[in-house]
């Protein structure tokens, strides 16, 4: 699973560097205007001259002469990004102004008055090209006249507001790319929720759509887990619903026609209704035969109960010799199949081995498997009744063939439903392997090997 803190981080890396390369190409793109636009030499020439113009008038109108420190620099202080420098010759007298780092070969804090500087022995002079940035002119004061230099830096305001502009994009395309992605996560979170309001709903039909492999697509996957489980619960309640409708149904209409005739039987006989012993007799064993089917109904609704109601039986388990046990319980469904007709086969280990388990249930549940024998094997058929021990557990096999009228099958496997909890309830196994011909129960339980041998 990629988790979302690494792919924040990564979004975060991304935005990163795409904004850079924002800023980067702003820059790029002002430096390529700036240059063409406002640093082409028409440009310039015309800064420059005005520069020029704008000295001469102010020294005119203000009679400024060289020795007037005070009142240069008042010029000089209303252009923001002029250095002018004054020189009689090759001596610099004057200088002051604006003076960028990256254009700076002076190294003056105050504005100075210098009286024979040559300007050839200046630092870093003969290095610096003042082609776009010098204009060398003649500028009368009111004393003399003297070479004056105008140095332009007035493109690095543009420069400033570039800088802020790319610095700006960079933050933008950053947050923008932030929210983007916070957009997204925000809009799957919000999908999901309604998704599982559908659910809460009563909505189960539409499944929630889940893709990709961090936190909220583990958290839509176990959703829509959730949405299959109360699918398959719904399922499972209404086949509950429907199973106890059509038995309440059907034992409402079985109970009452044996349980009718065990009445008028009753009355006849308490009545004395009767004319002969042998009228007697048939209504003694009518009785019998109503109350035995009435047994069976009885078990019928244990067994619904049992599979359908509590989740747990509730056991009262001991210990029992395997062989014993056996012998009590296998054997005496052996011989009643024998005398019904039945061809039985039996093969048992005789190893002596220890079995807990609720000896109450235990023999309800051979009485299932043995009654699905005589109601639905085929008698002229061999039965096989198999008990072996592997390792540590104890299996008991049930073989038989099927009867070919197998439309007396009951639909609902209720029987087998009822074996298969208890003794899932006995921590054994319970399996079941049938085809056309065959069919096969196997039932594996835990057992101890008997230490008193």
């Amino acid at each position: 699973m990629f988790s979302l803190r690494y792919k924040q981080l990564l979004v975060i890396i991304a935005g990163t560097l795409i904004s850079f390369g924002m800023y980067l190409l702003v820059q790029s793109f002002g430096n390529f205007i700036i240059s063409n636009n406002y640093l082409n030499e028409a440009s310039e020439n015309k800064r420059l001259t005005d520069y020029k113009t704008s000295f001469q008038e102010y020294i005119s109108r203000n009679h400024v002469s060289i020795k007037n420190i005070k009142g240069i620099s008042k010029w000089i202080k209303n252009q923001k990004y002029v250095y002018l420098i004054i020189y009689n010759g090759d001596d610099i007298i004057y200088e002051s102004g604006y003076w960028d780092d990256k254009f700076s070969i002076y190294d003056f804090p105050e504005p100075a008055f210098h009286s024979k500087v040559p300007l050839s022995e200046i630092s870093g002079y003969k290095d610096f090209d003042f082609k776009s940035h010098r204009y060398l002119c003649n500028i009368k004061f009111n004393d003399k006249e003297y070479n004056v230099s105008f140095i332009d830096s007035s493109e690095t305001k543009w420069y400033h507001y570039l800088t802020a502009i790319a610095y700006g994009l960079f933050f933008i395309c950053l947050y923008l790319f932030i929210m983007l992605y916070n957009h997204y996560i925000i809009h799957r979170i919000v999908h999901l929720s309604k998704e599982v309001s559908l659910i809460e709903n009563g909505n189960l039909e539409l499944p929630i759509i889940y893709n990709g492999n961090d936190e909220i697509s583990l958290l839509a996957k176990n959703a829509n887990n959730m949405r299959n489980s109360l699918i398959a619960r719904h399922k499972s309640e209404k086949e509950a619903w429907d199973a106890n409708s059509e038995l309440i149904t059907a034992m409402s209409h079985d109970i009452r026609t044996p349980l009718t005739s065990i009445i008028g039987y009753l009355e006849i006989l308490d009545s004395k209704s009767y004319h002969s012993e042998e009228q007697l007799e048939k209504y003694i064993r009518s009785c019998k035969e109503k109350s035995i089917q009435l047994k069976d109904l009885s078990d019928k609704l244990f067994q619904y109960f049992l599979v359908f109601g509590k989740e747990t039986i509730i056991m009262e388990r001991n210990t029992f010799d395997v062989q014993i046990l056996f012998r009590q319980l296998l054997y005496e469904h052996i011989f009643e199949l024998s005398n019904l007709g039945f061809d039985v086969k039996s093969d048992f280990d005789e190893q002596s081995c220890i079995i807990t388990a609720d000896i109450l249930y235990l023999k309800r549940l051979f009485d299932n498997l043995f009654s699905n024998i005589i109601k639905y094997a085929n008698i002229n058929g061999q039965v096989r009744v198999i008990g072996y021990i592997d390792d540590n557990y104890l299996i008991v096999i049930l073989t038989n063939e099927i009867r070919t009228d197998s439309v007396l099958l009951d639909s609902t496997n209720i029987g087998l439903k009822t074996c298969k909890k208890i003794v899932d309830q006995m921590n054994g196994t319970f399996e079941v392997f049938k085809n056309n011909s065959y069919f096969q129960v196997k039932t594996v339980f835990p057992i101890e090997r008997n230490t008193k041998e």
